[in-house]
C-alpha cells in the first residue's frame, strides 16, 4: 500500500462562459468562420430548393386526388431534375397572388447563383484582412437569413 499514490492534475483549459452572441451565428472571423459560414448559406439554399421540390409534389399529389386521377410517375423525380429557376417558374401559378414570394423566390436564386458560381472568384482576396473577412461573414449571415425567410414562406 505504500507505493499507491494519487496525482491530481489541474486542466490546462479553463471553461469560460460563452459570450452573448448578437444572433444565432458565430461571431469570430477567422478564416474557418468564412468557409463554415458559406457552407451553411449553400446549405440553406438547398433546403429552400428542396422545399421547393416537395411543394411542387405535394400540389400535384393534391390536384390529382381532386380530379380523380392516379398519378403513375413519382411526382417528386422531375422535382429533383429541375434547377431551381425552373422550379420557381413552375411554382408561380401557385403564389401568383403573392408577389412578394415570388420577388423573395427570385433573388433567393439570384444569390444562390452568385454563390454557387462566383463568389470565391469575386471575393477571395478578402480573406486576407480581418476586416474583410467581417464583412463577407456579415454577407453570409444576410444569405443565411435570406434563404430561411423564403424557405419559411
Amino acid at each position: 500500500m505504500e507505493e499507491l499514490y494519487v496525482v491530481r492534475h489541474q486542466p490546462t483549459w479553463r471553461e469560460e462562459p460563452d459570450p452573448e452572441p448578437d444572433d444565432e451565428y458565430d461571431n469570430d472571423t477567422d478564416h474557418k468562420t468564412v468557409y463554415a459560414l458559406f457552407g451553411l448559406a449553400i446549405y440553406k439554399a438547398n433546403v429552400l430548393e428542396h422545399t421547393l421540390v416537395n411543394t411542387l409534389a405535394m400540389a400535384r399529389i393534391i390536384t390529382a386526388e381532386e380530379q380523380g386521377e392516379r398519378l403513375i410517375r413519382d411526382p417528386w423525380a422531375q422535382g429533383f431534375k429541375d434547377m431551381m429557376g425552373k422550379l420557381i417558374r413552375r411554382a408561380e401559378p401557385y403564389v401568383s397572388a403573392y408577389p412578394e414570394v415570388v420577388d423573395d423566390l427570385t433573388n433567393s436564386l439570384k444569390r444562390r447563383n452568385f454563390l454557387v458560381h462566383h463568389f470565391w472568384r469575386e471575393r477571395i482576396q478578402e480573406m486576407i484582412t480581418e476586416s474583410s473577412r467581417a464583412k463577407m461573414c456579415a454577407d453570409l449571415k444576410a444569405d443565411c437569413r435570406l434563404f430561411t425567410q423564403t424557405d419559411e414562406l
